[in-house]
């Protein structure tokens, strides 16, 4: 054992002399060590300026090695479109003014072919209106006859003359009569009818729906009336706006359909995966840019709080800066793109860079107090501290690398970006910070007053036990409250819930049929899909299940034959008229003339009829004496527009005969269901909206336990959370460990390294606790937290367990130990390097990214639990372990025992 703490003792002076002789080179040439590293930052920033990349797929920060990655990728490649989207939603309050507004929009969007590939209007496929009635349900469908069989005379007025002059005719008809066989009760279809007409007396005309009409009232809801426009876009991946142009393009599109008529009163919102990553990523790039200016002003202030020196501040700033360019062409050469987490590493650099100036800079003007002149001041600063650096960087670079053997692959970027960052930090703080030193021979500054700094300490050394007995009592509370700490690893969850895209995908989940959180599974073939598919609806959490054979009418047998009375019986009224010129000025006129007689009529004729259908005409009539003759044309289009379409949809749907096979579904729908080697897709939905982690994990479960292979947002989320989890453990596991094994052999001692980790360990469950019981759940970015505790608090133990040796070394007695630790510049470097750390950090709660938001405040949090037990429960800890060692010394043979 004494030849082996002989070698290492050796292998230490070594590195003391290495790191000494490094500060003595650059202190004496420091003009030739600060154009070195000058001209090494101008190429650093110049190559990540060229190679430096970004990504926002929280997909992509999983191995791709996972299991359910693979699936994922299966999926892709069977089936593209499931790639890169735009949707957007189209609500109106009816379907005809969705299903008009969703074409016209799918038009303007197909026109920009520089940054969209594909356009589509599911809904808007011929075949679904053709077939468009075999897809009622049959009670639904008998319905639907009865209804319009009781409205051939109706129908017939409106397909001879589909506009005012038609409706004027179908008034008087349904008001002489007054019976129920129109489309709807004559009650609603005038309330309708005076709704709409109002719009248009307002000026927002609001077209009256004619297919509402005809379908059950409780078909037609928000859902129903619901349309989707698909767009593919064209993304630029080298650039960090890759699908802004096609965002934008589509806003454009939406902007000016809603200044055309048919987007009067029509709702159009953006969301789908390329939105929602453009949306975090301009959120993260904004926040980040926020926060590395803020982090550095503040990281600043604090320095001139602490060192009270501008010409050492400034020496330290132009280190950061020179640094902060030089780690990025570092992540460029060694990763070469940052994603969601590793934006960060600028906040991460400044908020740990600055540590090793402050500490060296104080120790410089802690010698230069003892009398040493500049230069031998910084020599003799970098040779004290840098040991203690040098041990610091590598136990941060342990924690940073800690992630690089799991499955994490994002934390695994983040590390190496970081670990590289450290090593830069401390090359660069070695060197060319004692250098600029030297140029520009900063003062001692104002030294704090002595009577506070031996106050603190005494009071530290006065009360020592009962630190250590709180910290005790406050450790095993932190682990009672443990069971509060919770994982959510949804990637929405840690965006900003006010943004377009965000709010649109949540309101889309409330519908579990119009749900973004549905599983897919590939199947062999068609007759794989369906007998999955019947297992899969077995299951009670699945609200649905659809497959290729889902496009294909059931019951057709039991809905021909009533087509077919339908086609019978309504045909010779539907015929399809000649086509009838526009009324011109003139006819308008006299259709509206004749639409308030009829009116007027009814009211004056009919003052005994249903008090309900009176009101509801008097109604009507009041709106109709709203209207001008400019808006004549304006209201006839409002009123009847939606005529037309719908006795072509109800021709179409009453002329099929033969049942439909899979040979009559078109190949564009059939290619999202039918891969191109035969496999089949498989969809499955909630029952309710599973945005919570916990529902989805639910959702997920279920479904694989059916379909191993199945793939989509529940499933990636929900494998993604336990590949996050297990690595969160790995990670801190591997920290620690890796940590006591160098600890042990740079300290030569199991009490140094017991010293060193046990305020850390005490730091992670205060801070784990405050994350329960603040219900600030870990995620894909704060969950680096507990393992970056390690590696950037490690550095505060260090120093101050380095010190308190020195000082043993030095002869330090009973009394006086504690109070010449604490009165040094050390515990003075450790709070100020901690402040600026935490203040940097703290920057990041600003950030509208919740992920980026919650990493801030818990790095915040954490990096201020360690100065609190690194400034208050170490030192005692030390004083304890101090005094039981000098009452050991009596029991030594050659020394006699004093009291």
């Amino acid at each position: 054992m004494t030849e082996r703490q002989g070698v290492l003792g050796r292998m230490a002076d070594f590195g003391r002399a290495m790191i000494g002789g490094l500060g003595a080179l650059s202190c004496r040439r420091p003009k030739a060590t600060l154009a070195v590293w000058a001209l090494l930052s101008v190429l650093a920033g110049w190559y990540s300026a060229e190679n430096l990349t970004m990504s926002t797929s929280t997909s992509d920060m999983i191995s791709p090695d996972a299991a359910f990655r693979q699936h994922t990728e299966e999926y892709r490649k069977a089936f593209p479109f499931a790639d890169d989207q735009i949707v957007v939603v189209v609500d109106s309050p009816s379907p005809d003014q969705s299903d008009a507004a969703a074409v016209r929009l799918a038009e303007r969007m197909s026109a920009r072919t520089d940054v969209l590939s594909a356009v589509e209007v599911p809904s808007a496929d011929p075949y679904f209106h053709r077939y468009g009635l075999l897809f009622l349900d049959t009670e639904k469908l008998q319905d639907l006859a009865t209804r319009l069989a009781g409205a051939q005379a109706a129908l017939g007025a409106l397909n001879a003359a589909p506009n005012l002059q038609g409706l004027a005719d179908l008034l008087d008809l349904i008001l002489t009569h007054a019976d129920e066989g129109a489309p709807a009760t004559p009650a609603e279809l005038l309330n309708r009818l005076a709704v709409s007409t109002a719009t248009v007396a307002d000026g927002h005309p609001v077209p009256l729906s004619w297919t509402g009409l005809v379908q059950a009232a409780e078909e037609e809801d928000r859902a129903a009336n619901r349309r989707f426009v698909l767009a593919r876009p064209i993304l630029d991946n080298s650039s960090f706006g890759r699908g802004r142009p096609a965002v934008t393009a589509v806003h454009e599109a939406i902007g000016a359909v809603m200044a055309e008529p048919v987007g009067q009163g029509v709702e159009m919102r953006v969301t789908g995966a390329v939105p929602l990553r453009q949306t975090e990523l301009d959120t993260v790039a904004n926040s980040a840019g926020v926060a590395t200016i803020l982090s550095f002003i503040l990281v600043s202030a604090v320095l001139i709080a602490g060192m009270r020196s501008g010409r050492l501040i400034a020496c330290i700033m132009v280190v950061l800066l020179l640094g902060l360019t030089l780690s990025a062409g570092a992540a460029a050469l060694t990763v070469g793109r940052l994603n969601l987490i590793s934006v960060t590493c600028a906040v991460m650099f400044f908020g740990l860079g600055d540590d090793y100036g402050g500490h060296l800079g104080l120790r410089y003007q802690e010698e230069l107090r003892r009398g040493l002149p500049p230069l031998a001041a910084a020599i003799e600063a970098v040779r004290a501290v840098g040991p203690a650096l040098v041990l610091s960087t590598l136990c941060a670079i342990i924690g940073f690398l800690s992630f690089v053997p799991t499955a994490y692959l994002g934390l695994a970027e983040f590390g190496i970006i970081s670990a590289v960052g450290m090593v830069v930090a401390l090359l660069i703080s070695l060197s060319l910070l004692p250098a600029l030193i030297v140029l520009l021979r900063p003062g001692p500054g104002v030294p704090a007053p002595e009577r506070e700094d031996r106050g603190f300490a005494g009071w530290v050394t006065r009360h020592h036990r009962a630190i250590l007995a709180l910290a005790g009592a406050s450790a095993v509370l932190s682990m009672a409250a443990l069971p509060l700490v919770r994982l959510d690893v949804n990637p929405l969850n840690l965006q900003d819930e006010t943004t377009e895209a965000v709010a649109t995908y949540r309101d889309l989940a409330v519908t579990p049929r119009t749900s973004p959180y549905s599983v897919n599974v590939l199947a062999p073939d068609l007759a794989a899909a369906q007998a999955l598919a019947d297992r899969l609806r077995a299951l009670p959490e699945s609200g649905g299940v659809r497959t290729f054979a889902s496009f294909i009418p059931k019951d057709q047998e039991a809905k021909l034959p009533i087509l077919a009375d339908m086609s019978l019986l309504l045909g010779p009224s539907l015929t399809a008229p000649a086509a009838t010129a526009a009324l011109d000025q003139g006819e308008l006129e006299h259709a509206f003339a004749t639409l308030k007689g009829v009116v007027g009529g009814y009211l004056s004729d009919k003052r005994d009829g249903p008090p309900e259908l009176r009101a509801a005409v008097q109604g009507f009539g009041n709106a109709l004496a709203r209207i001008q003759p400019a808006q004549f044309a304006t209201l006839d289009a409002a009123l009847t527009g939606g005529v037309p379409p719908l006795l072509d949809r109800l021709r179409d749907g009453m002329a099929v005969e033969q049942p439909v096979t899979a040979a009559d579904v078109p190949d564009s729908l059939k290619a999202r269901w039918i891969a191109a080697d035969g496999r089949a897709r498989v969809e499955v939905l909630p029952t309710h909206d599973i945005s919570d982690s916990r529902a989805m994990a639910d959702f997920a479960d279920a479904v694989l336990a059916v379909a191993p292979n199945a793939t989509g947002a529940p499933v990636t989320v929900t494998e993604a959370a336990r590949v996050v989890g297990s690595s969160f453990l790995e990670a801190t596991a591997l920290t620690l460990v890796l940590m006591v094994l160098l600890l042990v052999a740079v300290q030569r001692s199991v009490t140094g390294m017991v010293l060193i980790l046990a305020p850390l360990i005490l730091a992670a469950l205060w801070t784990m606790a405050t994350a329960g019981l603040l219900d600030i759940p870990f995620n894909f970015a704060n969950v680096i937290v507990i393992p970056l505790l390690f590696a950037l608090g490690v550095s505060s133990s260090i120093h101050m367990v380095t010190r308190g040796q020195d000082l043993v070394r030095e002869g330090a007695s009973d009394g006086a130990f504690g109070i010449e630790l604490l009165v040094t510049s050390t515990p003075r470097a450790v709070l100020v390097s901690t402040l600026t750390t935490s203040t940097a950090f703290a920057t990041l709660a600003l950030s509208n990214h919740r992920g980026l938001s919650s990493m801030g405040v818990l790095l915040a949090v954490s990096i201020t639990y360690t100065v609190i037990s690194s400034l208050v429960v170490l030192p005692a800890l030390m004083i304890l372990w101090h005094r039981w060692r000098l009452r050991r010394r009596p029991a030594v043979p050659a020394r006699s025992p004093t009291r």
